[in-house]
């Protein structure tokens, strides 16, 4: 089988200069020797990242407790459809379905759990994971897009992804002496991968900054990410009424185009290790970007989705009672169990660990007024 740097080379060679976005689909997406369709541990202390789950269950156990509370606010309706993108090993949803039986009894008998994953890799990884270690009766349903679950629409759901949409492809832009320009993947002399700059792929380049009201720096660098709104696009459409739910890592348009990222924020991991080279180990290491939320929230609600909030990962934890296990322990005696999971809360919550960068954001449709989410006080400018 080729390399897949040799496969991309030659679609250069055919078709000319690609942009960054197809080079990276290429990279993580391509069906056999992608970074996240070929087979492979990708994640937690083998692979080249950690999440959240990969932490602790406390994660999932938290997450549960929000999704109960969106159930409740729909009425409690006797089916609930909830919907997780890239569902990574299947700990995550493990690990709330755990908690809904042993917490939420009356939940548990609406809720129907789907699972949407393109890696064939994942997928079989996903399924021994929960046959042999989530809660019994527990029933999950892989799909390949929302529509699987009913083409008429979700009618009571929450669709939610966790560190998703840092992954979906960027584009490279510039801003050049004649305006802004894209930055495409072409082969130099040695036949090595190099950037040149031509003219935008895409109008929808331009009024990504056009709607933020920003104008980049004569030299600045970004990156746009054009299949985020898609996404957002094909959510909206599905959705009838329910909940969208989104942690990542990223910020707000405020905190994106300062001086200390005026070279953009794309970002490569192998082994751990913070990579700069995109270029280097293609389809074996990660390639990523911040997520603007800023923007997210203005496309939605272009889309028709209502914003209910962005906070940081652990002021989300902390408002939907993460510290409650620690309050339960009745005297100050060392507990194993204990510190492990204060362990896990340190990484979680506090700056230096998971929580500093990690952000969360809620949007909804179909609800008059907007409902109020617990996990959502002392929300953030966005």
């Amino acid at each position: 089988m080729p390399r897949l740097a040799d496969l991309i080379k030659e679609e250069i060679k055919t078709n000319g200069p690609i942009t960054f976005a197809r080079f990276m689909e290429q990279a993580l997406y391509h069906p056999e020797l992608g970074y996240y369709t070929s087979p492979g541990t990708q994640i937690g202390r083998t692979g080249d990242f950690y999440t959240a789950p990969t932490v602790s269950p406390l994660f999932g156990a938290v997450l549960a407790r929000q999704f109960h509370e969106m159930w409740r606010l729909a009425g409690c309706p006797s089916s609930w459809a909830l919907v997780e993108y890239g569902p990574g090993t299947g700990v995550l949803a493990r690990d709330i379905t755990s908690a809904v039986y042993r917490n939420h009894p009356e939940f548990r008998t609406a809720l129907d759990y789907y699972l949407i994953e393109i890696s064939p890799a994942l997928r079989k990884c996903q399924q021994n994971e929960l046959n042999h270690r989530a809660p019994a009766g527990a029933v999950f349903k892989w799909v390949n897009n929302l529509a699987d679950i009913d083409p008429a629409g979700i009618e009571g759901g929450c669709v939610f992804a966790n560190e998703l949409v840092d992954a979906f492809p960027v584009h490279l832009v510039e801003m050049g002496s004649t305006g802004l320009q894209e930055l495409y993947v072409n082969l130099d002399s040695t036949a090595g991968f190099t950037f040149v700059a031509g003219p935008l792929s895409s109008a929808d380049l331009a009024n990504y900054f056009d709607m933020q009201n920003i104008t980049l720096a004569s030299g600045q660098k970004a990156e746009v990410n054009l299949q985020a709104r898609k996404w957002l696009a094909e959510v909206a459409a599905s959705l009838r009424q329910g909940f969208l739910l989104t942690v990542d890592y990223g910020a707000t348009t405020a905190e994106l185009y300062v001086p200390q990222r005026f070279n953009g924020t794309l970002r490569c991991f192998h082994k751990h290790r913070l990579v700069e080279d995109p270029f280097i180990n293609i389809g074996r290491q990660d390639i990523t970007a911040h997520v603007n939320f800023a923007a997210l929230a203005l496309w939605g609600e272009q889309l028709g989705l209502q914003k209910l909030g962005l906070v940081t990962q652990p002021q989300f934890l902390l408002n939907l009672g993460i510290l409650d296990v620690l309050r339960r322990q009745e005297d100050f005696t060392y507990n194993p169990e204990i510190a492990k999971i204060t362990s896990a809360i340190k990484q979680l919550v506090l700056p230096g660990g998971m929580g500093g960068i990690f952000k969360v954001l809620a949007l909804s449709k179909g609800f008059d007024p907007v409902p109020s989410l617990s996990g959502f006080k002392r929300k953030l400018s966005v």
